[in-house]
């Protein structure tokens, strides 16, 4: 597998904290704060959430002689109960998944190339907060155009990639089998063959897989500096990761629809600070709406707001929610 794929994920990288070295980690617990009433623990019949995000560039900035414009962004996430397929039973669980479209265009020394499209979806299984909200299994694909780090024309300044990731965990969570797959097509016509391997990992301690990552972190208590261990599908590694620094309490301006009507309010909120692996200096900030009471929770520790870095440090990806629908649970 090219190192190169790893670049390539940093413009829609899944949202990892910091990644720690060594020592043992506390198991961390995780609290239904998407839920109006945030005790359900297991009780996750009915569940249904969409959530909806516009993106926008800001800050953006030139690299080698490359510049990027990335417009008409939008992200969803969708939140349901189902039954969830084990190895040996059925339970239920959660099923996210998540769909992402942009325009890019880049600019290499004054000429720019056509209007392209990058694609970006997931679906991840999961149980409920009893079993630590344990994963079961996720898929992922891209399709996107990544700028290059040292264009010499037009013609070389981005390279596109086309590829999935399917992640199967066993029962114990004691093992990860990943299917590598190169979607994008060969002068032949044809795919490469999918390439399957195999990691162990520790199911002892707090285990979340990458694409659930955004939608935990509204069921963690941050004063509790919580941490927990997630597969890298890039690097092919087992991490631990953890808060980059301490979390912030800020007061957040919104303006979005919520279960169909207009919502415009400044709220509590917590500025978390998350980053990529060891990469000190990629970072973003992901905005969580705070708790507000335990059996009142009326905005439901919503992401309202993630900055991520787009890859050659091109700019900046902002992420703001738009709408919001919930069942009243």
């Amino acid at each position: 597998m090219k190192k190169i794929k790893f670049a390539g994920l940093l413009l829609f990288a899944p949202l990892v904290l910091c990644a720690a070295c060594g020592g043992g980690i506390q198991k961390t617990e995780f609290q239904t704060n998407w839920y109006r009433n945030t005790a359900l623990g297991d009780d996750i019949e009915g569940t249904s959430e969409t959530l909806e995000y516009a993106i926008t560039m800001i800050d953006p900035s030139e690299h080698n002689g490359l510049t990027a414009e990335y417009t008409d962004g939008v992200y969803t996430m969708t939140l349901k109960n189902a039954p969830i397929a084990l190895d040996s039973s059925t339970k239920e669980g959660y099923v996210l998944e998540t769909s992402q479209t942009m325009k890019v265009k880049f600019t290499f020394n004054g000429k720019s190339t056509e209007v392209l499209t990058d694609t970006v979806s997931s679906r991840v299984e999961f149980l409920p907060v009893g079993e630590n909200l344990k994963p079961v299994s996720s898929f992922k694909t891209w399709h996107n155009f990544v700028p290059t780090e040292a264009p010499s024309a037009l013609s070389n300044c981005y390279t596109e990639y086309h590829y999935s990731y399917a992640v199967e965990y066993d029962d114990a969570l004691t093992m990860a089998t990943v299917t590598y797959t190169d979607l994008k097509q060969g002068a032949d016509g044809k795919t490469a063959e999918p390439v399957v391997s195999e990691r162990e990992i520790d199911g002892k301690t707090s285990f979340l897989d990458n694409e659930q990552i955004l939608f935990a972190m509204r069921g963690m208590n941050f004063s509790l500096s919580p941490t927990f261990r997630t597969l890298s599908t890039t690097m092919m590694t087992v991490q631990t990761v953890s808060l980059r620094e301490a979390a912030k309490e800020v007061t957040e301006t919104v303006s979005f629809e919520r279960n169909g009507e207009a919502y415009s309010e400044a709220i509590s909120a917590y500025e978390v600070r998350v980053g990529y692996g060891n990469n000190i200096g990629q970072g973003r900030t992901v905005v969580i709406a705070k708790k507000t009471s335990d059996t009142d929770n009326v905005n439901r520790n919503l992401p309202l707001r993630i900055e991520t870095p787009i890859v050659r440090s091109l700019g900046t990806l902002r992420y703001t929610l738009k709408k919001a629908t919930f069942s009243e649970k």
